[in-house]
């Protein structure tokens, strides 16, 4: 069971808003540009992401919808002639015939003739479902002309700025919004008009701009938090470090610096957890700093620290769920499932007596336990438990159809996922995922393909769904197709060893391109050090280049740290062609101990016709 320590306590929201497919691109890059502002009416503990988060996105009304009442105060006086009427139809049949060209050319020349923001509102909305930033900029900037008073021109005009490349010409308006924002929630919005500047060209623009909007709210550590993640992406890393310390001198226990600073290298990380225990030990009573230094530890794989900080949680407040679950997973990750399971049932307990909270996630995790110990019908009851008013009744009802598939009722599982209604689009995605998975464990690569391929084409920026996509290509022989697709998840995550490692695995095993894939696992195993299956794919792509020495010492390594079949097998091999036949065979029989049906294992065998284990 592979659980993620650092977004351990990150509650998903029943209904995210993130934009489902379907939606027009109007409306898309309209939530796009002012998803930054809906932040201003929301508490400031509820936003405030982290620096790895994925999920920026907000529920906010239509910023193209109704005109509001402040709206209709802007309207001018303008009679509605014959003419009006007939520019207003000739627009509206063209964007019908799909000519959005003449449509916007007209609404922009009627909003110029009736000065009309309403007209020019329309010639916005043209533009932007046409993709045209610049002309929507445009008629945007028409559009506030014509209607000062308007939040949604200011804000779409001030969005349409940055994402041009003009902080610089957006300054004023973000200003005058900023103003607006209550005090309450000013934290949070600084937070989110760096977000906006982030997405812009002009990353050092956008981060003068910020550094100008936010001089009297230095004494913020939102506002040092701010400048820290823009000046990150403006590739000034001291900057950022420095900005981060003063975050942290402002709120010693504030959890977004202190990871930010964490994932700047060994030395950031410890000065991070190095001012989280010095307050600490002086707040002893702190749940919130106790809690961030325990995600520290996490963070830095410290387990056993973070385990004594929860502990310690426990101990202050039995009914505090937060320790329960933490406590739950370390041991699920030491594999003391006994402990495990008596967390988990403590935090169920206590979540179904304490109002507001949802004890779906324990109900799962306790299933996986019982199927990681072959108990089939406790890992249903369990299931059973979740009920369909859980924010994870979705997905109980995914590890559900697993567990039919592991029985070898494939169709009942898929018909399981196929019935599933989800109107989040990630638990679409995940079930589109296990669907493809459930057809890989049965080895029908092919089909496996076609639904990672339509899912792909549904939920092109889901980075899980890209990386099975690839391997489910490679696995049917469409080698360029796998790698089109981790070369294009490498361009989104260059941070993400696994794609590197799949890609130069890949090239290794058909011994292809041999000096590319020895560069392509060097950066993974430089992003993931210790992780065991890269460490197998270095030492694969060495015995490819002839070094058997040292694939032979980094395979050992690998399965001393991870026991598994296929590296058993790849140190079998390596063992094999270099005469030492004893050894290698007791490599494979280990590896057979441990998976017999592993199909490079058995492949292996047969190729160099070991019999005799």
């Amino acid at each position: 069971m592979n659980l993620s320590f650092v977004k351990l306590f990150s509650k998903r929201p029943a209904s995210a808003s993130r934009v489902p497919h379907a939606v027009s691109a109007r409306r898309m890059l309209g939530a796009a540009a002012l998803a930054v502002w809906a932040l201003a009416a929301v508490p400031a503990h509820a936003q405030d992401p982290s620096p790895d988060s994925d999920d920026t996105s907000v529920t906010l009304p239509d910023p193209l919808g109704p005109a509001t009442a402040e709206d209709q105060k802007s309207l001018p006086g303008v009679p509605l002639s014959s003419q009006i009427v007939f520019q207003v139809l000739a627009a509206e049949v063209a964007l019908q015939r799909d000519q959005p060209a003449p449509a916007y050319q007209t609404y922009l020349a009627l909003a110029r003739d009736t000065h009309d923001p309403r007209m020019a509102q329309r010639a916005t909305e043209i533009a932007l479902a046409a993709q045209s930033p610049s002309d929507a900029l445009a008629a945007a900037q028409l559009w506030q002309q014509y209607a000062p008073d308007s939040e949604r021109a200011a804000q779409l005009d001030a969005s349409l700025l940055v994402l041009s490349g003009k902080p610089d010409d957006a300054a004023p308006i973000l200003a005058r919004e900023l103003a607006r924002v209550p005090a309450d929630n000013r934290g949070s919005a600084i937070l989110a008009l760096q977000l906006l500047l982030s997405r812009g060209p002009n990353r050092i623009g956008g981060l003068h701009v910020l550094q100008d909007l936010l001089k009297n709210d230095l004494n913020r550590p939102e506002a040092q938090l701010a400048i820290a993640r823009q000046q990150l992406v403006s590739d000034d890393a001291p900057g950022a470090r420095k900005s981060l310390e003063q975050a942290l001198t402002l709120k010693p226990d504030y959890l977004p610096a202190a990871l930010m600073l964490s994932q700047m290298g060994p030395e950031e990380r410890k000065e991070g957890i190095a001012s989280l225990e010095k307050y600490v030990q002086q707040n002893p009573k702190s749940h919130d700093a106790r809690l961030a230094l325990a995600q520290m530890y996490l963070a830095s794989d410290r387990l056993d620290d973070a385990q004594k900080q929860f502990e310690i949680m426990h101990k202050n407040n039995a009914t505090d769920l937060t320790p329960l679950m933490a406590l739950a997973l370390i041991k699920i990750q030491q594999k003391n499932f006994t402990d495990a399971q008596t967390y988990l049932t403590q935090y169920a307990q206590q979540a179904e007596k304490t109002p507001g909270a949802d004890p779906g996630q324990a109900y799962i995790y306790l299933a996986q336990l019982s199927l990681e110990q072959k108990n089939e019908a406790a890992a249903s009851d369990w299931l059973n438990k979740v009920s369909p008013a859980s924010q994870q009744f979705v997905p109980a009802q995914i590890t559900r159809a697993q567990l039919l598939a592991k029985q070898g009722k494939t169709e009942d599982a898929r018909k399981l996922l196929a019935n599933l209604q989800a109107p989040d689009p990630r638990d679409q995605a995940l079930i589109a995922r296990t669907d493809a998975a459930i057809l890989f464990d049965a080895k029908r690569y092919p089909e496996a393909e076609t639904r990672l391929q339509q899912a792909t084409a549904n939920f092109p920026d889901d980075p899980d769904l890209t990386y099975d996509y690839a391997m489910a290509a490679e696995k049917t022989g469409h080698y360029d197709v796998m790698e089109a697709q981790l070369r294009k998840l490498i361009q989104t995550q260059p941070d993400n060893p696994q794609a590197y490692n799949a890609l130069g695995y890949s090239l290794a095993d058909r011994n292809q391109r041999l000096s590319e894939a020895d560069k392509l696992v060097e950066k993974a195993s430089a992003l993931a050090p210790n992780d065991a299956f890269i460490m197998d794919s270095v030492g694969w792509v060495k015995y490819r280049m002839g070094d058997t020495s040292d694939a032979i010492k980094l395979l050992r390594k690998a399965y001393d740290l991870q026991p598994n079949a296929e590296i058993g097998a790849h140190l079998g091999e390596v063992l094999w062609k270099t005469g030492a036949q004893d050894q290698a065979r007791a490599a494979f029989r280990d590896a057979r101990k441990l998976e017999p049906d592993n199909d490079t294992l058995v492949k292996t065998l047969q190729r160099l016709q070991v019999n005799d284990l």
